[in-house]
Formats: structure tokens, C-alpha cells, sequence
């Protein structure tokens, strides 16, 4: 396969928006790097852990689009 004309996915360009996800076999959810939406998501399986609810409520910020120039 030819990885040359394929584009990077968002999580490849956005770094800052890439949640990883561990699975245990009990049932525990581990997240690295929380991201809002993964946040959004998690707190709809567990809507009264509060160690999700403030990371979900944040404002989603996004970095400048790459054509405009921050001085």
C-alpha cells in the first residue's frame, strides 16, 4: 500500500485533541491526555464521576488555522 497519497488522520495533525484509551479487564476506563470530547463521551457512561464532569464542561480550544499569522 502506497502511504504517500493517503492524508494524515485529525489525531496526527491535532496532537492536542489525541485521547488514548485503556481498557482493564475489570471494567476500569484509563485515559491519557483527556480531552474534551473524550471527556463528553466518557461522561455519558459514568455521568457522576467527578473527576470527568469539570474536564467536560471546559470550552473545546483550538489552535489558530496554520494561514493565520499570530504576532
Amino acid at each position: 500500500m502506497n502511504k504517500s497519497n493517503q492524508r494524515p488522520t485529525t489525531a496526527a495533525t491535532s496532537p492536542e485533541l489525541h485521547s488514548e484509551l485503556l481498557l482493564l479487564s475489570d471494567g476500569r476506563i484509563l485515559v491519557h491526555n483527556l480531552t474534551q470530547p473524550m471527556a463528553l463521551m466518557l461522561r455519558e457512561l459514568n455521568p457522576s464521576d467527578d473527576s470527568i464532569n469539570p474536564r467536560a464542561e471546559t470550552k473545546l480550544e483550538l489552535p489558530p488555522p496554520a494561514s493565520q499569522i499570530v504576532a
